[in-house]
């Protein structure tokens, strides 16, 4: 791909808004150039959303905005870890936005509770495969409303990375010795963990065989990697960024970040790491109609013909993806239907808690090079 450079595709007219205000930010521009605005005592109270860094895109709640008069108030937590750790200590909120093999954890920790799906106006229009996943649908009741789903992968400079065939190519890039220092990794166990683990042939659609001897494997084999990793990061925009300066050759990310860069996103010949993530109500949401308000939002008609065009990721409504060609999707890495999407790769299950934990601990070691 043509190197080129952000001012210029800004001028041209080849970003798309989210893609320019994302660069921008990660450029450090927003904020010197967009003053923030107070609120006043006045202002009126909002849906409390929980979410990634990111997901505070007004794009994406559009109906609800209308409606309400105002953006929801997010918080942001680096991973979904971080996020149930926080709620645990007492923070409270309307909704969180976890994923797929999370609710189980989540409502056994008793900071969630069911969704009572009469009252969302969009519930049928949702990819039953998705609803009725084993972590969503348990226990008699809807834990989670699915919104988007997708991969985790590597994405790549081609021009730099000049030896992968596309066709066959492999996690082994992960601990290429011509990459040293030219990895951008996201510091989130529930992601680049499971890609090391698929990497070295373990089944992470079965993480309930996976033991704590073979957590200290992975993390032994990556701290052989290591060395090729010289950006940890939870903001993808830094990291794509990164990318585009060509400080780094690669990274661990997701669709997203392929679509805002313009690098392909590596199908390795062992599977990428899938996931859907979607919003859970909070047990003692104070904003009870709001939430439902801002879940019937996220998983809108609406919502996913946006997120299909701008952001690239799947989405679980359906009629969605009516608004986008075949052939723009297939340009995006989304395939029509998230089962034939999420089939091509590693769905991973929910490890007990004992394991799950230990992974967590012990990637605080790896992420700060211990």
């Amino acid at each position: 791909m043509p190197k080129y450079d952000l001012s210029k595709r800004i001028v041209n007219g080849e970003l798309t808004r989210r893609q320019m205000l994302k660069g921008l930010g990660a450029a450090g521009v927003l904020s010197t150039t967009i003053p923030m605005l107070p609120k006043t005592a006045f202002a009126k109270q909002q849906a409390q959303l929980f979410t990634w860094g990111g997901y505070d895109d007004p794009g994406l709640y559009a109906s609800y905005i209308e409606k309400h008069g105002g953006d929801p108030e997010y918080s942001i937590f680096g991973d979904a870890e971080e996020g149930l750790q926080k709620l645990r200590s007492g923070y409270v909120v309307d909704l969180a936005h976890p994923c797929h093999s999370d609710p189980p954890r989540w409502n056994k920790a008793g900071v969630i509770q069911p969704l009572d799906t009469s009252r969302l106006s969009n519930w049928n229009d949702l990819f039953p495969e998705l609803i009725n996943m084993s972590t969503i649908n348990f226990d008699g009741n809807y834990w989670m409303a699915p919104v988007d789903w997708g991969d985790t992968s590597i994405i790549y400079n081609p021009e730099k990375i000049d030896w992968i065939d596309p066709n066959n190519a492999s996690w082994e890039l992960l601990w290429d010795e011509r990459m040293k220092g030219k990895f951008a990794i996201l510091d989130s166990a529930a992601d680049s963990w499971y890609c090391y683990a698929i990497a070295l042939g373990y089944d992470v659609k079965k993480m309930e065989n996976i033991t704590k001897a073979d957590v200290d494997a992975v993390y032994s084999a990556a701290a052989g990697w290591r060395d090729n990793v010289k950006l940890f990061t939870t903001d993808t925009a830094s990291m794509e960024q990164a990318l585009l300066d060509e400080e780094v050759w690669a990274a661990l990310a997701w669709n997203e970040s392929s679509w805002n860069t313009g690098f392909p996103m590596m199908s390795p010949k062992e599977g990428t790491l899938t996931w859907s993530c979607g919003l859970v109500l909070h047990k003692d949401a104070p904003n009870l109609d709001l939430a439902y308000d801002l879940i019937d939002s996220a998983i809108s008609f609406e919502s996913s013909a946006y997120m299909l065009s701008e952001w690239g990721y799947g989405h679980s409504n359906k009629r969605g993806f009516e608004t986008i060609s075949t052939e723009a999707l297939a340009e995006r890495g989304v395939a029509q239907d998230p089962i034939s999407h999420l089939a091509n790769g590693n769905f991973n299950n929910s490890p007990s808690d004992e394991i799950n934990d230990y992974i967590e601990m012990q990637w605080a070691n790896y992420s700060m090079g211990g």
